[in-house]
C-alpha cells in the first residue's frame, strides 16, 4: 500500500467533501416536475387530448382526492382512465430527499420515477429531466473530480515531471506553452496543472503498474472510456444533449465506470 503525505490525505479528504456537495446535497426534487392529476373515472380521450396539449407523457389518477397510479398517454383509448391506470411500483417510488446522482441509476432500469412528499405522491421524473442543469452540473462536477484526482496521483507517482516520458513532444511543448502563459499572469502552478485530460488519460493507462491499481482492466478499454467521457464532457461544456454521441443506456455504463474509478482513486 502507498501511503501519501499528510497534504496528500488532506487534498483527499476536501476531494471527499466536493464529491458529497455533488452526491448528497442536490436532491431529485431539483430536477422533479409537478404531476398534473384526472379522476380515475374521467374520459380517457379527453384526457389524451388535454396531455397532448400540456406535452405530458404521464398524468396522475385520483380516487377521492388520493393519487393511486397514473396513466401513460399513448396507452389511452376509448373508455375511462380507470380501464388504462398503472399502480405505482415500489420501485417507481422515491423520496423527495433521495440524492441526484442516485436519481440516474434508477432511471436506467424504468422510464420514470414518481416522488414522495410526506405519504403523497406529488411530483415525476422522467429521462428528458436529465438534460436539465442540476444533473449537467452533477455529471460536469464527477468529471472535475476524476480530474483532480488524477492530477493528484500523478503528481505522487511521477516527481519532477517525470510523466513526461508518456507524452509526446508535442503535447508536452503545448502544456509547456500554457504553462509559460499561465506564469506570465503571475499564477502559482506547475507544468502537470497545465495537462488536459487526454494527457492524464495516456500517463495513467501508460504505466501499467498504475492502470492496474486503478481497476482498469485493459489500455484498450481505459482509452475507450476516457474517449467516451471526453465526449461528454465536451457535451456539457458547450451546452449540447447529454446524450448526443450516446445512448442513454451508454451514458449510464459511462457514469458507473467514473464512480467506481473515483472510489479507486479514493482508496489510493
Amino acid at each position: 500500500m502507498t501511503f501519501f503525505p499528510k497534504q496528500q490525505h488532506d487534498k483527499v479528504s476536501s476531494y471527499k467533501n466536493l464529491r458529497s456537495l455533488y452526491e448528497r446535497n442536490i436532491t431529485v426534487n431539483s430536477i422533479s416536475e409537478t404531476m398534473d392529476t384526472c379522476n380515475l373515472h374521467d374520459d380517457a380521450e379527453m384526457i389524451q387530448s388535454m396531455m397532448i396539449i400540456k406535452d405530458y407523457d404521464v398524468l396522475g389518477v385520483e380516487e377521492n382526492g388520493i393519487v393511486i397510479g397514473y396513466v401513460v398517454r399513448n396507452e389511452l383509448k376509448e373508455g375511462s382512465c380507470i380501464e388504462y391506470y398503472r399502480s405505482f411500483s415500489p420501485t417507481e417510488l422515491v423520496s423527495e430527499s433521495t440524492p441526484l446522482i442516485d436519481t440516474l441509476f434508477f432511471l436506467k432500469e424504468i422510464d420514470r420515477i414518481f416522488i414522495l412528499e410526506g405519504n403523497r405522491v406529488t411530483k415525476v421524473v422522467t429521462l428528458a429531466d436529465l438534460q436539465k442543469p442540476p444533473i449537467r452540473m452533477l455529471l460536469f462536477g464527477l468529471i472535475s473530480l476524476l480530474e483532480m484526482h488524477l492530477y493528484r496521483i500523478i503528481n505522487h507517482y511521477f516527481p519532477e515531471d517525470t510523466w513526461k516520458t508518456h507524452l509526446s513532444p508535442n503535447r508536452i511543448s503545448l502544456a509547456e506553452e500554457l504553462f509559460s502563459l499561465r506564469k506570465s499572469q503571475n499564477e502559482a502552478i506547475q507544468l502537470s496543472d497545465c495537462l488536459q485530460i487526454c494527457d492524464k488519460r495516456d500517463i495513467v493507462l501508460n504505466e501499467k503498474p498504475l492502470r492496474e491499481r486503478l481497476g482498469i482492466e485493459t489500455k484498450s478499454k481505459g482509452n475507450h472510456y476516457f474517449k467516451q467521457l471526453e465526449k461528454l464532457r465536451n457535451n456539457l461544456a458547450h451546452s449540447q444533449n447529454i446524450n448526443t454521441q450516446n445512448s442513454w443506456d451508454e451514458m449510464f455504463l459511462l457514469m458507473e465506470q467514473t464512480e467506481k474509478l473515483l472510489g479507486a482513486c479514493e482508496k489510493m
